[in-house]
């Protein structure tokens, strides 16, 4: 006789999302990585995480589909906001505030990498939590509209990060829920105050 299937893991959708962080990302060699301190985004409306090269490369032998393999992660995240504020282009874009408090951008600015994080409320009022290790901000797209009599027209610019793995170690991507596999409300209350790094206890 069959054996029964195992009982599903507890399942509830994202309704949320908040407390958008971002922490320099100072190096990543070979023999490790360091991060500076954390910056709050205030204003999140919507992100999205988009595997840019999910397709994998197919290996035919035997006249058959013989091997799959995969490219390293690239995937596309991209943040709206309610507003960027200057200071903040600044940080991510690489642009200068000049002294007259003009942000000025140019053709020789190179965004540097962050560490991305944020937190997204669910159905049962707990929270999953993300980080991104390794993401290099697109330029920013923005729109602008007149207004419509009292017909208000609100834009929100949005700014698309390209994350990859780090050298270090190869991670990418840490995602945890409240509640779940031991990832206590403890371990959630400071898991956003730092980039998280991984605790795994090798196997006897």
């Amino acid at each position: 006789m069959a054996n029964s299937p195992t009982a599903s893991p507890k399942v509830a959708s994202t309704v949320g999302l908040k407390n958008v962080v971002l922490a320099p990302l100072l190096t990543d060699t070979d023999e490790g990585h360091t991060y500076g301190d954390l910056q709050l985004m205030a204003g999140a409306i919507e992100a999205s995480v988009t595997p840019d090269n999910a397709d994998p490369d197919i290996q035919y032998a035997d006249d058959t589909e013989f091997d799959t393999l995969y490219a390293d992660p690239e995937i596309s995240f991209k943040l709206k906001m309610a507003d960027i504020p200057l200071v903040i282009q600044e940080m991510i874009f690489a642009n200068v505030v000049d002294d007259n408090g003009v942000l000025i951008r140019t053709a020789q600015d190179k965004p540097p990498y962050f560490a991305i994080g944020f937190k997204s409320e669910k159905s049962d009022g707990k929270y999953r939590y993300v980080w991104l290790y390794k993401v290099r901000a697109k330029p920013l797209t923005e729109n602008f509209a007149t207004k419509e009599g009292k017909t208000i027209n609100r834009q929100t610019p949005e700014v698309e990060f390209t994350a990859i793995k780090r050298t270090h170690d190869g991670r990418y991507q840490a995602v945890a829920d409240e509640g779940e596999n031991g990832f206590t409300a403890e371990k959630a209350a400071t898991f956003l105050t730092g980039v998280y790094e991984p605790v795994i206890t090798p196997a006897p």
